[in-house]
């Protein structure tokens, strides 16, 4: 059975075969005009046209299969790299590190890093509890978690788990730093650790967290023997590099590679750019498994790495042994081992017993020994070591972007100067002797060609502008006007030559549907990076009509921008170990919450109050004494921008509109600026695309400048708060209690244990689990359509190996009872403990003991409800709107819908 396959090239190359195109034409001549037209040979004028127009067909076809980046290079009106259109390599095949080896690379491209390993941490044992007690209270609750494994009391264990995504990262300095005296070496141990925390927390993944950073241990290896050199060799030198090369061997350094070199060995560009990006050159993965932890050592490998040091000559005994306490003999040292085995979870690394191996390797020539100096072999065997440290700082190169040619492709001259001089339309046209009859029909004829002239001079123009049609930035325009150049008698030709062009590009404008066409280019871009926001589009437009197709080009442009940073984080944390970080009104966000925040259409990703517009809904009671609903919000002065342009019969009317109107405030064309009936003063409303007024500001303007510069703010203004649209994601393990802190069992998140201690799944709530938190009262995500869209979305991009909850939930203020204070809502309760616990979090990432606010907010997190738009009770003699039904799960019960015939309830 034969497999369907898309074939990679499809042109048939027919645009630039002049004889195909001859041929073609012809065809259709004959299928039009074939009872009255019979001469199709060259000598025809027809022929002739047809010929002409068929060159500068192929000229154009020509000019359309330039390569790619002289078709943008000549586009551009100054030159500019290439590189300010397209992601470099290093820019769009790199990632924020994933893996194990990922994120050893990262570790060990730090200075005075030779190797490191990542473990994971098995120290945070956590213990449920069930209470033993008849019944539970507040005080003692049913289950329990502790790191205690016997809380005696009223409780017993029932289960202990290790908690997941917790490691330890274990590194071993360069040999270098090993000669260093002892103050020196700790100073620089202690540097090493503190770059390794902030490099893992700057490329921390998603419900991840690191629990150690140290030294890795070491064991120490003795190699003695007798050695002969060849009689011209330095002894000196030999033994360095011997002792070099077997250090090497105990305990590798990670070879790294320049691009140059892993491209000449035929290595695919995409695995050389798999990983993150590196300060000093390219490290291959087979490299990272041969400089893992070894578990034995062989004499035969050690036989081998002598043999082949440069001036030895023969061995005549080499043998190995493990050193005691500060390498010194153990009591019992068998040097007639082969093979020195360790445990597989040893976790330690091999160096070589220095000074005894120097003073127990004796080196010969023939017979005779030869004397070394130890001081000299170290200091020589240090300055070797420091040689190959400084030979691995190589540079993280990229591929650079071939600059393209630039042509003008845009450049377009008439076919009419193509023609034979007898037609008199060339440049020198008709000889001034001929009749004026005949200089009329040459003029007529130019009128007809020129509509040819004219639609092949756009196609050139769209060549001109090629670069600006394939580029994520928006405009407003996607169709272009390209003047005709070198016709002759031109302003003869058309009744106004300076209304022309403006003519031809309102014919265009007609046909120039912008919107579609500019999602068409951007969804082409987008697929390249197999992404795809048509989902999103179809469910705006289901949910939200078609004018906010326009709004989708600039999320579909903004990921197009982005989209270097959004691929290569998409599974990263947020940074809370920056110490220059902001807490709040920050981008600090992890990479899941930028892409959704793209993917979703929400236009600012920040960490940020999401309460922030002052609205407020009120009842007023008008001459029929009938309470309706209105609406207003206010800037962040309390001054109020836009009141509701009517009254609403519910509350639910009431805030669709407003939401509405907060989507309308965005753009300066939706606001309608008008004098007053006086004509002295100004005003604006805010006007839907029927221009149907949507919410007024109610405020006279001395000047039409003020109003203008009033509008200019308030737009600004909206576009950047756009509405409370935002989230906030919060991963579980960074809520663990503090393993140090007394009050830790009182600090744990709840968990469900019934009478007869059989616990809820899952039993751990802290690994491998986040909480994604929406504001569920703004116009889209009160839509269950839309949540249903983003759910689903979510939960294809978090990883899979991630449990999410996503809530959506309300902020509507709580009152017990008309002598009470009213209580903030969810979300607002939410910001001010978030934001109050993260600062702790941030101030002293690793003493969690005195943060006050971890039980009120992982409470608070337990606590959240989704919540849901009001559908509408319908009175039974009235039909009832679909987007207000009753759904289960996903509704509230409103309130019966009043009749607005006649206020009946």
């Amino acid at each position: 059975m034969e497999s369907s396959t898309i074939p990679k090239n499809i042109e048939t190359n027919d645009d630039r075969d002049f004889e195909f195109l001859r041929e073609e034409g012809l065809r259709h001549i004959e299928e039009l005009s074939r009872k009255l037209w019979t001469d199709y040979n060259t000598h025809d004028p027809g022929i002739t046209f047809l010929e002409v127009l068929c060159y500068a067909i192929t000229d154009l076809g020509n000019r359309v299969n330039l390569p790619i980046r002289d078709l943008i290079t000549s586009s551009k009106e100054e030159k500019e790299s290439l590189a300010d259109d397209f992601p470099t390599a290093k820019q769009i095949l790199t990632t924020k590190p994933v893996s194990e080896s990922d994120y050893r690379k990262l570790f060990i491209d730090i200075e005075g890093v030779n190797n490191a390993f990542i473990r994971v941490d098995t120290d945070h044992t956590l213990y449920s509890h069930c209470l033993q007690m008849d019944e539970a209270t507040e005080e003692f609750r049913q289950g329990i978690l502790s790191y205690d494994g016997d809380l005696q009391f009223d409780y017993k264990k029932v289960d202990e788990f290790n908690l997941k995504g917790l490691y330890n990262i274990y590194f071993e300095p360069t040999h270098d730093i090993q000669f260093l005296p002892d103050a020196e070496r700790k100073v620089r141990i202690d540097e090493i650790t503190s770059e390794i925390k902030e490099r893992y927390h700057a490329n921390r993944n998603l419900c991840e967290d690191l629990a150690e950073v140290k030294e890795i241990d070491e064991l120490k290896l003795l190699v003695c023997g007798d050695i002969e050199l060849e009689n011209s060799a330095n002894a000196v030198e030999v033994l360095v590099e011997m002792l070099f090369r077997i250090q090497m061997y105990l305990s590798p350094s990670v070879s790294r590679y320049t691009l140059n070199q892993l491209l000449d060995e035929g290595m695919p560009v995409e695995d050389i750019f798999e990983g993150p990006v590196l300060e000093n050159g390219f490290i291959r993965d087979d490299e990272l498994s041969n400089a893992d932890i070894k578990t034995e050592v062989h004499l035969s490998d050690l036989v081998q790495i002598v043999m082949e040091t440069p001036g030895v000559s023969d061995i005549r005994k080499l043998r190995m042994a493990r050193c005691g306490d500060n390498g010194k003999e153990p009591a019992e040292m068998n040097l007639d081992k082969w093979t020195i085995c360790f445990p597989p979870d040893h976790e330690k690394i091999l160096r070589l017993c220095l000074d005894r191996s120097i003073r127990t390797m004796n080196l010969f020539k023939d017979v005779i020994p030869v004397d070394v100096d130890s001081a000299t072999i170290k200091e020589k065997l240090e300055e070797r070591i420091r040689v190959h440290q400084e030979s691995l700082k190589l540079s993280y190169d990229d591929i650079p972007i071939e600059e393209g040619s630039s042509f003008e492709t845009g450049h377009f001259s008439t076919v009419q100067n193509d023609l034979p001089q007898l037609y008199g339309t060339g440049e020198y046209g008709l000889s001034p002797s001929l009749p004026e009859e005949r200089h009329a029909k040459a003029k007529q004829l130019k009128s007809y060609l020129l509509f040819f002239d004219q639609i092949l001079a756009t196609y050139f123009g769209h060549l001109k502008h090629f670069g600006q049609l394939l580029s994520a930035d928006i405009n407003n325009r996607s169709y272009f006007v390209n003047e005709v150049q070198n016709v002759n008698d031109f302003e003869d030709l058309v009744s106004n030559p300076a209304l022309y062009a403006g003519e031809i590009e309102n014919i265009l404008d007609e046909l120039d549907d912008f919107d579609e066409r500019k999602n068409a280019f951007l969804d082409h871009l987008l697929s390249r990076f197999a992404e795809n926001m048509n989902e999103y589009a179809f469910s705006m437009l289901e949910g939200f009509g078609e004018e906010i197709s326009s709004a989708t080009l600039w999320h579909k442009s903004t990921l197009l921008e982005e989209y270097p940073e959004v691929s290569a984080g998409r599974s990263s944390a947020f940074n809370y170990y920056a110490e220059d970080a902001e807490v709040w009104e920050t981008y600090n966000v992890s990479g899941l919450e930028h892409r959704l925040a793209r993917l979703l259409g929400i236009r600012d990703y920040s960490r940020r109050d999401l309460t922030t517009y002052d609205y407020e809904f009120y009842q007023e009671e008008d001459d029929d004494d009938i309470s309706e609903w209105r609406w207003r919000i206010r800037n962040t002065a309390g001054e109020i921008m836009f009141s509701s342009s009517k009254h609403y019969h519910s509350r639910a009317e009431a805030e669709e509109e407003m939401w509405i109107a907060v989507s309308l405030a965005w753009d300066k064309s939706n606001y309608q600026l008008l004098p007053t009936e006086s004509g002295d003063k100004f005003y604006f409303n805010l006007v839907d695309e029927h221009k149907e007024v949507v919410a007024r500001h109610i405020k006279y303007y001395t000047s039409r400048e003020a109003a203008e510069a009033d509008i200019e703010e308030f737009s600004e203004y909206m576009f950047d708060k756009v509405s409370d649209e935002g989230m906030f994601l919060f991963e579980h393990i960074l809520f663990r209690p503090d393993r140090e802190d007394p009050d830790a069992d009182q600090k744990f998140m709840d968990i469900c244990m019934d009478s007869d201690c059989k616990q809820c799944k899952p039993g751990d709530p802290y690994s491998l689990r986040m909480t994604i938190v929406f504001p569920g009262w703004t116009k889209r995500f009160s839509n269950v359509y839309f949540r249903e869209f983003a759910e689903n979305l979510i939960r294809r991009e978090v990883p899979a190996h991630i449990m999410t909850r996503i809530c959506w939930i309300g902020n509507e203020k709580e009152i017990e009872s008309e002598s009470d204070e009213p209580e903030d809502g969810q979300m607002t309760k939410l910001e001010e403990l978030y934001k109050k616990w993260l600062t702790k979090k941030m101030q002293s990432p690793e003493d969690q003991k005195d943060n006050e606010f971890l039980k009120p907010l992982v409470d608070l997190l337990h606590e959240l409800e989704t919540v849901y738009p009001a559908g509408t009770l319908h009175d039974c003699s009235t039909s009832g709107d679909s987007s207000t039904s009753i759904i289960l799960g996903r509704s509230t019960i409103g309130e019966l819908k009043k009749q607005e015939e006649n206020g009946d309830e």
